[in-house]
C-alpha cells in the first residue's frame, strides 16, 4: 500500500480516490479531463472539497447526466480509498463493515461525515452529516452528497448480495427532478423515501450480521489499524471535530460561547472563528450542527420526553427548541421521532 494513501486529511480536503472516480467517470463520458482539472494542483495529496465538488458539478452538467455521481460510484474498488475501503471490504461481516465505515469516515474526507444508529429494533441506520451551514447547500452540495452516498451504497452492494428492497435512503428532500428518483433507486438498488429531518441509509437487522463475500480474517486486522491510526491523525487536525469534542466534554450546552469553547481549545476566539471561516463553516454553523445530531440521537431514544431534551441542549423551553428544530430540519421534533 502506497504512503499516499496514510497522509493525514485536513480542513477542507478530502482522498484523492474520489478525483480518481471522477475523471474515470469524465473518460467515460468523452469529457476533457485536463479542461476541468487543469487549476487543480495535480501534485497535491489533498485536494479541495470545494474544488472537487464544483468540477463534479460542472462535469454533471456537462455530460447532461443529472446523475453523473452514481456513476462515477461505479468505479469504486477495495483500493479506491486505500486503507478505509480495504477495512470495509475484508470486514467480517455487515455490521462491522458499518460500524468500521461510520467511525473511520474522516478518513476520506469532509465536510460529510457517517454516524452509526441503531434503532429501537435492531435496523442499522448510517447517518450522512453535512457539516456545511444548513442554509448553505446548493446543486454543488448536492453533486457532492449524492457522490458519497452512492458510494456507500456500492462497497455494500459489491460486498453483498442485496436486492433493491432490502436498502432504504431516507432524504429530506430530493433535489433532482422527479422523473430521476425511480432511476436513482434502479441504479443504486435501493428505495427511497422522503421528509426525514437528515438523510439516512437504513438496513433491517437481519441482514447485519450476514457475513460480507469479501471478507478476509489475515487482511482485515491489519488494514484496520492502519485505518485506526490514519483517523487518529485527521481527527487531531480537524477543527470540527475539535468544537465537537469540546462541546463533548462542556457539563451543560446553557451557557456556552465561543469564547469559552476557544479557552477549552486553548486558542483565542479569533484563532477559532478563521479556521472555521477557512473551512466555510462558523461556530454557530457548527454549535447548530452538533445540537441537531444530539437531538435526534435523543428523540430516536424509546420513551422520549421532549422538554427534558430541550433543556439538555441548552434551549429555555421546549417551544425554543422546536422552532430551533423546525427552522434545521422543515419538521417539529415530533415529527421526526417517526422517521
Amino acid at each position: 500500500m502506497s504512503n499516499n494513501t496514510l497522509k493525514p486529511i485536513t480542513s477542507m480536503s478530502i482522498h484523492k480516490g474520489w478525483v480518481k472516480l471522477i475523471k474515470q467517470t469524465a473518460l467515460q463520458n468523452n469529457l476533457d479531463i485536463d479542461h476541468y482539472f487543469s487549476q487543480l494542483d495535480a501534485s497535491s495529496d489533498q485536494p479541495d472539497v470545494r474544488d472537487v465538488r464544483a468540477i463534479l458539478h460542472q462535469m454533471t452538467q456537462d455530460s447532461g447526466d443529472p446523475l453523473f455521481p452514481v456513476q462515477a460510484s461505479m468505479h469504486i474498488n477495495p483500493l479506491t480509498f486505500g486503507c478505509f475501503s480495504l477495512t470495509l471490504w475484508t470486514a467480517p461481516n455487515l455490521m462491522q463493515m458499518l460500524k468500521d465505515a461510520c467511525k473511520y469516515s474522516v478518513a476520506i474526507g469532509s465536510p460529510i461525515r457517517l454516524r452509526f444508529h441503531e434503532t429501537p429494533q435492531g435496523d442499522a441506520e448510517l447517518w450522512i452529516i453535512n457539516h456545511e451551514p444548513l442554509n448553505k447547500e446548493s446543486h454543488i452540495t448536492y453533486s457532492g452528497v449524492t457522490l458519497y452516498i452512492s458510494a456507500i451504497l456500492q462497497m455494500i452492494h459489491q460486498t453483498t448480495e442485496f436486492s433493491l428492497h432490502d436498502i432504504q435512503i431516507k432524504l429530506i428532500q430530493w433535489p433532482y427532478d422527479n422523473h430521476l428518483c425511480a432511476e436513482f433507486e434502479q441504479k443504486t438498488q435501493c428505495q427511497i423515501s422522503l421528509g426525514s429531518p437528515i438523510r439516512k441509509i437504513c438496513i433491517r437487522r437481519q441482514h447485519l450480521f450476514t457475513p460480507l463475500s469479501t471478507s478476509d480474517p489475515e487482511l482485515y486486522p491489519v488494514t484496520h489499524l492502519l485505518l485506526r491510526q490514519h483517523a487518529a491523525e485527521i481527527e487531531n487536525t480537524d477543527i470540527v471535530l475539535q468544537v465537537y469534542k469540546a462541546l463533548d466534554d462542556m457539563p451543560s450546552l446553557t451557557d456556552i460561547s465561543g469564547q469559552n469553547i476557544a479557552a477549552k481549545m486553548l486558542i483565542s476566539i479569533r484563532t477559532l472563528n478563521r479556521r472555521l471561516a477557512d473551512v466555510g463553516t462558523s461556530y454557530r454553523g457548527v454549535v447548530e450542527k452538533y445540537k441537531l445530531e444530539k437531538a435526534l440521537q435523543l428523540l430516536n431514544q424509546p420513551n422520549v420526553n421532549m422538554t427534558e431534551i430541550a433543556f439538555q441542549l441548552g434551549f429555555s423551553d421546549l417551544s425554543t427548541f422546536s422552532r430551533a428544530f423546525k427552522r434545521w430540519t422543515g419538521s417539529s421534533p415530533s415529527h421526526s421521532t417517526l422517521r
